[in-house]
């Protein structure tokens, strides 16, 4: 029998109120194949990218995906194996910015503890940190762009303003940069920038779930947070504007722009590497589309993630009551013509992987080498 994706939907969104009342005393196996038939739907009516992978992909594609995860999901035995199943399933839909998270929106919104890179060690600080190499080069490590480093990135930069100006050769280190909002490197954008840059905007699709998300969205991640309060509010107003089903600009006038950084740095510097692999994603990924527009950076390292063509991700309860669906709410205006997610944005000087941490940090080494007038070779003068 054929699962038609589009046909599911009034059975699935029907037996939501149902499936409400009876999660806590159902087995896994019920609550899961409820959640995972919520999932199509829902997805085709609110996320920004299913109806592109759908037409992309083909349905006979999606009704064999729904088929083998409705039988593997019918036989978990447990939360985990489900959360799994159902990870899977929508990794056939894409592999980035869609996901399925247990646990309430509070639970999920909280800060994920950061994790050892090396079993027995500390885990790494996500905090922004500056190391000064050289009388003539400056490291800056930028583990995350999230909302909560936006304030100890400005006051790094403004705080070692003259360290930094008497610095030509700066590497800026953002690996493991799993992304987070573009307002928090915008002030390093003063600093690298060649003044002008062109940059693609993005659209919003208008849902009655999507409105929903985004009201909420500040009160779960950023609670105070006066900057995302003001973008949330400009996000629900352009919403507004059309009816459900329809995409709307983030912003008003042409997709395409020519900014100005309107206070640059009088003293920047000469030369700039940023370090890149493939963990840099979404906002790390928007970062490196403006820094590689200057005449002074370049981009060394690997492939980026790939997760930046639908972003500004919500939200969404499944009827178990014990998971969260992630999907995206505004894709690019750079689609189709320039994918990022297809395999990441390339770096300008491609390093193989390292096989350990002291290769990691060796990186490092060898780039200060390269921008000091040396040699990237390993062991290299």
């Amino acid at each position: 029998m054929k699962l038609n994706l589009l046909a599911l939907a009034a059975l699935s969104l029907a037996a939501l109120p149902l499936a409400e009342a009876h999660a806590a005393a159902a087995a896994p196996g019920e609550t899961c194949v409820q959640d995972l038939r919520a999932i199509p739907p829902f997805l085709l009516e609110n996320d920004t990218g299913a109806r592109a992978h759908l037409a992309q992909k083909g349905q006979a594609y999606f009704d064999l995906a729904l088929a083998t995860a409705t039988t593997a999901a019918a036989h978990a035995t447990e939360d985990k194996a489900c959360d799994a199943i159902l990870g899977n399933y929508l990794g056939m839909w894409r592999k980035s910015h869609l996901y399925v998270k247990p646990g309430s929106a509070q639970d999920i919104a909280k800060p994920a503890p950061a994790k050892p890179s090396v079993a027995g060690q500390a885990a790494p600080s996500k905090e922004p940190a500056l190391q000064i190499l050289s009388d003539s080069t400056v490291l800056l490590t930028l583990p995350s762009f999230q909302d909560r480093y936006r304030a100890a990135v400005a006051t790094l930069l403004d705080t070692h303003r003259a360290v930094l100006a008497a610095r030509p050769n700066w590497i800026l280190d953002v690996r493991r940069n799993s992304g987070g909002s573009d307002s928090t490197y915008t002030p390093l954008l003063q600093w690298i920038s060649s003044d002008e840059m062109v940059s693609l905007g993005a659209e919003w699709l208008s849902t009655p779930a999507n409105i929903e998300g985004q009201e909420k969205v500040c009160a779960l991640l950023s609670p105070g947070d006066q900057a995302c309060v003001d973008f949330a509010a400009e996000a629900v107003s352009q919403m507004r504007t059309v009816k459900p089903g329809e995409y709307v600009p983030q912003e008003s006038g042409d997709f395409i722009s020519y900014t100005r950084v309107s206070t640059p740095e009088p003293r920047r510097p000469a030369r700039v590497a940023v370090l890149v692999d493939r963990d840099c994603a979404s906002s790390c990924e928007e970062f490196l589309l403006a820094a590689r527009q200057s005449f002074h950076v370049k981009l060394i390292g690997r492939n980026s993630e790939g997760a930046l063509d639908y972003s500004n991700l919500r939200l969404h309860a499944l009827p178990s009551g014990v998971r969260q669906l992630e999907y995206a709410t505004s894709r690019s205006a750079r689609l189709p013509q320039l994918q990022v997610d297809l395999g990441g944005i390339m770096p300008d000087i491609y390093l193989p992987p390292p096989k350990d941490e002291a290769g990691r940090a060796q990186e490092i080494v060898r780039v200060q080498r390269w921008l000091e007038g040396g040699s990237l070779r390993p062991g290299g003068a």
